[in-house]
């Protein structure tokens, strides 16, 4: 039978940790990201944030109100 601090030791972290990655961390995107702002929705009538498409129209993030470039 193994004493009983022998096993809880064995669980406990030793303190050597990993290199960092060279160049830092990797971050995940997803590949549909939308440069955004936040805008006025006709739909809520209050400010909300929207994605700007590249025809300048906005769609709400919150109801996916498409409003036209300009309005």
């Amino acid at each position: 039978m193994r004493n009983p601090l022998t096993a809880l030791r064995s669980l406990a972290p030793s303190g050597r940790h990993r290199a960092p990655m060279p160049g830092g961390p990797l971050i995940a995107l997803p590949m549909d990201v939308e440069p955004g702002e936040f805008a006025h929705c006709p739909a809520e009538e209050r400010h909300t944030y929207h994605a700007v498409q590249a025809d300048g129209a906005r769609r709400c993030w919150t109801c996916n109100t498409i409003t036209e470039a300009g309005a």
